[in-house]
C-alpha cells in the first residue's frame, strides 16, 4: 500500500445530528476527530482492515455527538489514546447520557480519556504538532486544536494554522450556549480569543456544517461582526 499523505483523506458526516468526523495521518498512525456517531467504530474497523490504524482520538468537547462512540472505537483499535480537555471532567459523564436519553437513544458507554489536555498542551500526532486552545462556552471544556508544525515534506491538505474548532464556530454561525453547563459570556470570550489567535488564512474544520476559514468568518459571520461592533447577541 502506498503511503497516504498526512491529510484529511476522509471526512464523514455521522450520527444523529450530522457531526463532522475527520480522519487524517498515515497508515501506521492515523488520527480520528470527534467519534460522534455509531458509524465511528465502523470507520475504525474498515480502516484497520485496510492496514490503517487509528492511534489518536481527539474529542473537541464532551457532548454525545462528539465523544459518544469513543469507547466503541477503542474496542476496535486497542491502544489508541483519547484526548479531551480537563475542564469537561465535572460534566461529561453525567451529561453524556442525559443528552442521549433526551434523544430517546440507548445509553452510551463512557470511557475516561487517556489524557485530559489543558490550555497550551502540544499533541504530537502523525508527524504534526497540534496546540490545545481552551475555548469554553458551548461546554466548559470545549477546545480548539491548532496545527502549529508539520514536516515540510508532508503533502497535506492540512495547512499550518488550520484548526479543528468543534462547536465553537461554524460557517456563518456559532455553537449553542443555552445548554446545561454552557455559558454565553464564556462563548463570547472564546470567540474573541480565537479571532486573536488564529490568522485569517486558518482553515476551520467545525463540528457541524461546511468547512470555512477564519478570514471568511471574521468578515461575514454575524456573531463575530456583532462582537467587533460591540453589539450584544444574547
Amino acid at each position: 500500500m502506498s503511503e497516504i499523505p498526512h491529510s484529511i483523506w476522509e471526512h464523514h458526516v455521522i450520527g444523529y445530528v450530522e457531526t463532522n468526523c475527520y480522519v487524517f495521518g498515515k497508515p501506521d498512525e492515523a488520527v480520528l476527530v470527534d467519534p460522534g456517531g455509531p458509524e465511528a467504530p465502523k470507520i475504525a474497523q474498515r480502516l484497520l482492515e485496510n492496514d490503517i490504524e487509528i492511534k489518536h482520538v481527539v474529542v473537541t468537547h464532551g457532548h454525545f455527538d462528539h465523544l459518544g462512540w469513543a469507547a466503541d472505537v477503542i474496542k476496535v483499535v486497542e491502544g489508541a489514546k483519547v484526548y479531551l480537555h480537563e475542564a469537561e471532567k465535572p460534566a461529561v459523564e453525567p451529561f453524556l447520557n442525559r443528552m442521549v436519553t433526551q434523544w430517546g437513544l440507548p445509553p452510551l458507554e463512557y470511557r475516561e480519556p487517556d489524557r485530559w489536555v489543558k490550555e497550551g498542551d502540544i499533541l504530537e500526532m502523525a508527524g504534526m504538532k497540534y496546540k490545545v486552545i481552551h475555548t469554553p462556552g458551548h461546554s466548559p471544556g470545549s477546545a480548539v486544536f491548532q496545527l502549529i508544525e508539520k514536516k515540510d515534506s508532508i503533502n497535506s491538505k492540512l495547512s499550518l494554522d488550520s484548526a479543528f474548532v468543534g462547536d465553537l464556530i461554524f460557517q456563518g454561525a456559532i455553537g449553542r450556549f443555552d445548554l446545561p453547563f454552557a455559558n454565553g459570556d464564556d462563548m463570547k470570550s472564546s470567540l474573541i480569543k480565537i479571532m486573536d489567535i488564529l490568522p485569517k488564512h486558518s482553515a476551520l474544520y467545525p463540528g457541524h456544517g461546511g468547512l470555512t476559514d477564519m478570514g471568511t468568518e471574521i468578515e461575514n459571520n454575524p456573531y463575530l461582526l456583532a462582537i467587533k461592533k460591540g453589539i450584544p447577541f444574547f
